[in-house]
């Protein structure tokens, strides 16, 4: 795994995809910070945001970045092309960490905040802010060529689902009671921002379970991904 994680990261690199989205990413932090002072975690709750949506462009760019030969290839040294997509998906969310390091950090060090935050928040902001960026790329994966033929049409669905993500609490005040429940199938990254807004007046239980939900929906939605792979036999034809 580590030799195919090695190999991801030299073709992504040379292929120069991970630019435009790793560009807007650091410019739009100092962009949103070049005003102070600002709240300690309102303002991680952007960025949480924010890195959620750079890691599914980012799943999005890199899933399909072989050619069809070169991932004939690649699937004959993995052994299994479960194994070649696991090891993108990972590579994926490794990709996103020294982003969320520099999301929490910046702001921190260069004191952007109305007042130093704790250990405690960096912590945690960092948590979020991981578990959220692993969330994007458990859902940018079902946008592969391997489902959705049109690039045009699965990059316009994926921005539909990211909109969607964004905008549950809006869903969930409109949908009339009977429905309400229904919320829970659609991607849980609210939760997670409304803690972040409100942090003060959570209860540390509270501020951990928010933690659990992106990674436990991410998880299922990853098998579900390889099942669906391997239970349809896709090969590399795009």
């Amino acid at each position: 795994m580590i030799s195919l994680l090695s190999y991801l990261h030299t073709c992504f690199i040379r292929s120069y995809r991970y630019g435009p989205a790793t560009f807007v990413f650091f410019m739009g932090i100092i962009f949103v910070y070049s005003v102070v002072p600002n709240p300690v975690m309102a303002s991680y709750a952007f960025s949480t945001t924010f890195i959620f949506i750079i890691s599914a462009v980012i799943c999005y760019t890199l899933i399909d970045m072989e050619t069809t030969n070169q991932e004939s290839v690649t699937v004959l040294h993995s052994g299994s092309l479960i194994k070649l997509y696991l090891a993108k998906l990972l590579y994926c969310w490794l990709f996103t960490i020294p982003l969320a390091l520099y999301a929490v950090s910046f702001p921190a060090i260069f004191q952007k905040f109305d007042r130093n935050p704790s250990v405690e928040e960096l912590g945690m902001a960092l948590i979020y802010h991981l578990v959220s960026s692993w969330l994007g790329v458990a859902l940018a994966c079902w946008f592969s060529s391997k489902f959705i033929r049109s690039r045009v049409m699965s990059f316009l669905m994926l921005s539909v689902l990211i909109v969607i993500t964004l905008s549950v609490q809006g869903i969930e005040n409109v949908l009339p009671d009977g429905f309400k429940s229904m919320i829970v199938l659609l991607p849980p990254l609210n939760s997670t921002i409304n803690v972040l807004v409100n942090y003060d007046a959570q209860t540390l239980l509270k501020k951990l379970l928010v933690t659990i939900a992106p990674i436990v929906y991410g998880a299922i939605t990853t098998v579900i991904f390889l099942s669906m792979i391997h239970k349809r036999k896709l090969d590399s034809t795009h």
